[in-house]
């Protein structure tokens, strides 16, 4: 009970920072919308010539374009720059010295983040868009379930992942140009440009795979029903490996980069 308190007030420690750059904030929401509405402009013109592309209809990929443009906006962010910065700054020793571990504490900040990113900037945005572009419903509350556990299997991926650049710093002393690196990285090879399935279809099955597509691709893929109910629990299986591979990694590179700490100031 106590753990979920604590939980509960990292999530609710990051909303308040959250609110506390308001400006900030609304650039975002306008810069994720601006970039849904070019891409839907982009498919506009090329479901001109065309009714399908790659087993997506015009008003299937409006629906893709909406949802992964939102979630692969939160590539951008993530727990990578704070902790990058705790790492630079020496405050990673107070963090180190709490009563709760650094993967708790980052972890719950990722949650509440994420959270925050939905409820503010995701369901808002995603409303506007359907009502405002079009686009198509959930095929059924079978594929809407999977599609919500599916988000949240990515959160796990995400975490670690951000969780491993920002590791790096305690070998380069900052993160920002990994960072820009990982958001380019993660939103091409997620599926957040185009879908997966546009690509060669040998490097389309070799990214299908791999844990990027956890995060866009497969999420989208199941709320628009293109996965058998078999291939949704595959795909559900291969995330969920994914996060214990990625999580056993990121506490192997932890054991060894704790060992450098280095106070550099603060």
């Amino acid at each position: 009970m106590v753990k979920y308190k604590k939980f509960y007030y990292l999530i609710k420690m990051t909303f308040k920072t959250k609110f506390a750059y308001v400006k900030a904030f609304w650039i975002n929401i306008l810069g994720t919308f601006t970039s849904i509405i070019i891409y839907y402009f982009l498919w506009r013109f090329i479901f001109q010539k065309q009714d399908a592309l790659a087993g997506y209809t015009a008003i299937h990929m409006t629906t893709y374009v909406i949802l992964s443009r939102i979630l692969s906006s939160q590539f951008s962010e993530g727990i990578n720059p704070e902790l990058s910065n705790w790492i630079r700054t020496g405050i990673i020793g107070i963090e180190l010295l709490r009563p709760v571990s650094l993967f708790f504490t980052l972890f719950a900040k990722r949650v509440g983040e994420f959270v925050f990113f939905i409820l503010f900037k995701g369901l808002p945005i995603t409303i506007i868009c359907f009502l405002s572009l079009g686009g198509t419903p959930p095929v059924g509350i079978w594929n809407f379930t999977m599609f919500l556990i599916s988000i949240c299997l990515s959160i796990r991926i995400m975490f670690f992942f951000e969780f491993i650049v920002g590791l790096c710093a305690f070998y380069t002393n900052h993160s920002y140009s990994l960072a820009y690196a990982k958001s380019a990285l993660l939103t091409i090879l997620s599926g957040g440009v185009v879908p997966l399935s546009l690509f060669p279809d040998r490097i389309a099955n070799v990214l299908n795979y791999l844990p990027f597509a956890g995060m866009v691709s497969v999420p989208v893929n199941i709320y628009l029903g293109k996965y058998l109910p078999n291939e949704t629990l595959n795909y559900l299986g291969i995330q969920v490996i994914w996060s214990l591979i990625l999580k056993i990694i990121a506490h192997f590179y932890y054991n060894l980069a704790i060992n450098r700490i280095i106070v550099q100031g603060g």
